[in-house]
């Protein structure tokens, strides 16, 4: 039996009715949650993961450390194959949910820059790409889009938890 569901699965046969697996990915259970959770609360955060969906980048948000007491960061890595790019986001997990939702979505921007650079395939060339389009604060990079869109996913969140509705909404993941 396991033999034949191999043969299928090579073919293609059963592959088909499995979903892909999502391009922004974690490992770790409270950061998935806050993923799945911002994409119900903020329409915002949806249409970013969507845009990231639509590239050839595959994106793991986990919990770690970042330099300058940063609460997240994307450091400046990517890790190229022949069809995906992967990049890594960084998230202190230790804060307010709303403040990992809105952090997480200000990252996932700096990942969809580079992204959205299909040229972009090496280490060298997200350097160069920050280098020319973000303000430099001692090698931290930034962007206008990033903070805005922390900002606005920030307050679809808070305003989400105000209206205290989920009806009518599905959480994925």
């Amino acid at each position: 039996m396991v033999a034949y569901f191999l043969i299928l699965t090579s073919l293609g046969i059963v592959a088909a009715d499995t979903p892909p697996a999502p391009r922004v990915r974690s490992s770790h259970p409270y950061i998935r949650a806050m993923i799945a959770e911002a994409q119900v609360r903020s329409a915002t955060f949806r249409h970013l993961v969507s845009a990231i969906e639509a590239t050839d980048g595959i994106v793991y948000v986990e919990e770690g450390d970042c330099r300058h007491s940063a609460r997240a960061c994307l450091p400046p890595l990517v890790t190229s194959g022949t069809n995906f790019r992967i990049l890594r986001v960084l998230v202190d997990a230790r804060q307010e949910d709303w403040d990992v939702m809105s952090d997480i979505a200000h990252e996932l921007q700096h990942a969809l820059e580079i992204l959205s650079e299909r040229n972009v395939r090496t280490n060298d060339a997200v350097f160069f790409l920050y280098s020319k389009t973000s303000t430099d604060t001692r090698d931290r990079f930034e962007t206008q889009a990033a903070t805005q869109m922390e900002v606005a996913v920030k307050k679809e969140v808070e305003a989400f938890a105000r209206s205290r509705s989920t009806k009518g909404l599905v959480r994925t993941n």
